[in-house]
């Protein structure tokens, strides 16, 4: 995964523990994916987006949601990076569970809100993907307000008369298993709210922990 930053990312440094530097992407430079699932699966995420040929979409989204240098934890450059790299996992999912996927911009600019199209057959309307990703918030009920916007925002992205799975996931914190996703009173009420919201919609829905793809906490669609 560390490997994947620096190349995604080459102008900026690797920064470990003590260095001066805030910026997520410089420190997660130097992590290590073993014995830590969401570096894990975003590493095998960024594999299938090369796969699919769109690894240079991606790396170009990256650029402009977070710039090419670090931020030094400044402002919401790192928020904004890490949701390109969601679109990532979001991607990685649709492309093994439903079919060859293709990014697909909705705006004028590089980093315009983004979907995923999976033509499902030569018979069969495809379905989009619309990956979201939920930013820090220091309340449950903040979390649910995010959710209910998150997934408008999702829906908003959806062609007239196609079918639509929102794709949600949590952001990651260092305690990342004290957090949404792994305890238990936390979990359940997004998977409520991300019930409720998505039915409003009329869309399927996937939840995950951060990065975590490959086993989401729910699916359904």
């Amino acid at each position: 995964m560390g490997e994947w930053l620096q190349a995604l990312l080459p102008g900026i440094e690797p920064a470990g523990w003590g260095a001066n530097d805030s910026c997520w992407f410089a420190f997660m430079m130097t992590r290590e994916s073993e014995h830590n699932p969401p570096f894990y699966w975003l590493g095998r995420a960024l594999d299938e987006v090369e796969v699919g040929g769109a690894i240079e979409v991606l790396g170009a989204r990256l650029v402009a949601a977070h710039g090419a240098r670090t931020c030094a934890g400044r402002g919401d450059a790192d928020e904004r990076g890490q949701d390109v790299l969601t679109e990532a996992c979001a991607y990685a999912w649709a492309a093994t569970r439903l079919g060859a996927a293709t990014f697909e911009v909705v705006g004028e600019v590089e980093y315009s809100p983004v979907r995923i199209s999976v033509p499902l057959s030569e018979t069969q309307h495809g379905v989009y993907v619309l990956p979201r990703r939920l930013w820090p918030v220091n309340s449950l009920q903040r979390v649910m307000t995010s959710i209910g916007e998150q997934t408008a925002a999702a829906a908003s992205l959806l062609p007239e008369g196609a079918q639509g799975i929102v794709y949600l996931d949590c952001w990651h914190q260092q305690q990342y298993a004290q957090n949404l996703g792994y305890r238990l009173e936390l979990t359940e009420p997004l998977q409520h709210g991300l019930r409720h919201f998505a039915a409003d919609h009329g869309l399927g829905h996937v939840l995950t922990r951060p990065f975590q793809w490959g086993n989401p906490v729910e699916a359904t669609y």
